[in-house]
């Protein structure tokens, strides 16, 4: 049986989304400290690349992989400089958080996933 180029691509962009699907979903950040209140980050997958989109952006940045480090990514921003992104597992072993860490703008914060 031979694939077409649609249906390999297809089965590409799945196999990237399976293996972050249990990070996947929308982040609450309670972020007083930062001058903001309740910030929610949607976590998805497009493209064969991990994004990242916060409610007070227009945009989503794109997380890129750290080697070595399975779930830690960074996000580089030519304004704010980079942020490192990691998914932590809870008590029960589920990937249910998110630290977001900006050493430049003295950030560092973690998001609870949404469960729906």
């Amino acid at each position: 049986m031979i694939l077409s180029p649609v249906t390999k691509l297809e089965a590409q962009e799945s196999a990237f989304a399976k293996k972050y699907a249990v990070v996947l979903g929308d982040y609450e950040f309670d972020m007083p400290e930062m001058g903001m209140g309740v910030m929610t980050i949607n976590v998805y997958v497009e493209d064969d690349a991990l994004w990242a989109w916060p409610e007070t952006s227009n945009e989503p940045a794109k997380l890129e992989p750290v080697a070595g480090e399975p779930m830690k990514f960074t996000v580089e921003d030519p304004d704010e400089g980079t942020y490192d992104v990691w998914f932590l597992k809870d008590e029960k072993g589920n990937y249910s958080k998110c630290r977001v860490a900006n050493e430049g703008q003295g950030m560092d914060v973690t998001g609870i996933k949404i469960e729906k």
